[in-house]
């Protein structure tokens, strides 16, 4: 085992907000030796934010980092057969997280803390989110493993392309991508 490059080197909640959702609370409680609910085909929305904090730090560069992950329940009219989480989920998490000065030949420094930084805090939101509802009456839910590769930056043909895709899927079909913002 070698450290990465890519260091998180602090993170803190902003808050964390997991209730029950009395429209969607399974009738019996589930079993928790054998079960643990997971979220597939459940709608999550995640809200993701960059901003460099300091570009010339010994380290190299430092980014602050935030996401905000999402299960509110709501009806989407256009989803046949939507499925629904027994909790309401809002969670909101900022890191700093520093790319060493080289990693450039990787990628663009931003790109990487983004990519990197989004993943590592989706990892706390998780193990957050399984602590509290392993003790709550609908038992453990853990959301799921996902990747944050489509935060990568691209070129405007490749940008162009894809939103052409995009444009031609149906909203059910989409796939539930973060929403980016720039952190100032």
């Amino acid at each position: 085992m070698t450290p990465s490059p890519i260091q998180l080197l602090q993170l803190y909640f902003k808050h964390v907000r997991v209730e029950i959702d009395p429209d969607h609370i399974p009738l019996e409680p589930p079993n928790p030796l054998t079960s643990v609910f997971l979220f597939d085909g459940i709608s999550i929305q995640t809200e993701f934010g960059i901003g460099e904090a300091e570009p010339d730090h010994e380290r190299g560069h430092m980014f602050l980092t935030t996401l905000r992950v999402i299960v509110d329940n709501k009806s989407l009219p256009k989803v046949k057969d939507q499925k629904f989480s027994p909790y309401k989920i809002d969670v909101a998490i900022d890191g700093v997280v520093a790319i060493p000065k080289g990693a450039e030949k990787l990628a663009p420094p931003e790109e990487l803390a983004a990519v990197n930084g989004a993943a590592l805090l989706w990892s706390a939101v998780r193990e957050q989110v399984l602590s509290l509802t392993a003790r709550m009456p609908a038992g453990s839910v853990m959301l799921p493993t996902v990747h944050f590769h489509d935060l990568k930056q691209k070129t405007p043909e490749l940008a162009d392309q894809a939103a052409g895709a995009q444009a031609e899927q149906t909203d059910a079909e989409k796939p539930k991508r973060p929403s980016l913002k720039r952190i100032r």
